[in-house]
């Protein structure tokens, strides 16, 4: 009898032994589950942390390099507009009656009239964003959407200007080779007069050019093409002008 009480103590100690083992095990299970989620959500909060400062980064560099495209595109829409008059005042110019213009006057719109607007847009912190896949730490899907229309939108001005320039360098240009004195022009308007001097050749009358069906051609058509650049120039400036807005609202996230 006394055995059969020493062995029922013995098992029972023996199971006590495995249950506190179970336990402790369990424990150290929960323990080491518990430092794992731990490490993951503080691993995770370091990662939105970064990822968040990453973005105002990025959104800072961009807003700055948007408000000076902005600037400075609406800056040639002024210079544009100007042109845009200037051409106006000479297609009204065209008529038989050509030697009642004012010939200085003639000569200042023929001056102005061989420019050709240019643009050189600042894309440095853009061109990073879109290449590196930057852009995709911003977190207003709009926002995201302007930025990848704005290089389409300048590869589309930056057409709309090559052909403006061709259409001058191509066509009007050579054409007026053959009709009327540059030189003339130059002795009025060039600030390198002191260097080339004025011709000798005879004085032209360059305001014949104005009774020249070919010549009204040309100014209406670059009329035609420097309007298109205008709208062009016109929607790239309020597409800047949303993205400000949307970068903004980024920074204050």
């Amino acid at each position: 009898m006394i055995n059969f009480f020493r062995k029922r103590r013995q098992t029972l100690a023996e199971e006590n032994k495995a249950l506190k083992y179970t336990r402790y095990a369990v424990g150290e299970i929960v323990l080491v589950v518990l430092g794992i989620l731990i490490a993951l959500s503080i691993n995770n909060w370091n990662n939105n942390r970064i990822k968040k400062e990453d973005a105002a980064s990025l959104s800072i560099r961009l807003l700055t390099e948007t408000n000076k495209n902005k600037k400075e595109i609406d800056l040639q829409l002024e210079d544009l507009l100007e042109l845009l008059d200037e051409n106006e005042a000479l297609l009204s110019m065209f008529g038989p009656d050509y030697k009642t213009i004012n010939s200085k006057l003639l000569d200042s719109l023929l001056y102005g009239y061989l420019s050709t607007p240019l643009y050189d847009f600042n894309t440095a912190s853009l061109d990073e964003a879109l290449n590196t896949g930057q852009i995709s730490i911003l977190q207003s899907d709009s926002l995201r959407t302007l930025l990848y229309e704005i290089p389409q939108r300048m590869i589309q001005i930056h057409n709309y200007e090559e052909e403006l320039a061709r259409d001058i360098e191509n066509q009007i240009i050579p054409y007026l080779y053959n009709e009327i004195s540059l030189r003339q022009m130059d002795e009025r308007f060039s600030e390198n007069l002191k260097s080339i001097g004025k011709s000798k050749l005879e004085h032209l009358d360059n305001r014949i050019i104005m009774s020249k069906k070919k010549f009204e051609n040309m100014v209406n058509n670059k009329y035609f093409l420097m309007e298109t650049l205008f709208f062009g120039y016109s929607d790239l400036s309020y597409l800047f002008e949303e993205t400000i807005l949307y970068l903004e609202e980024e920074l204050k996230k």
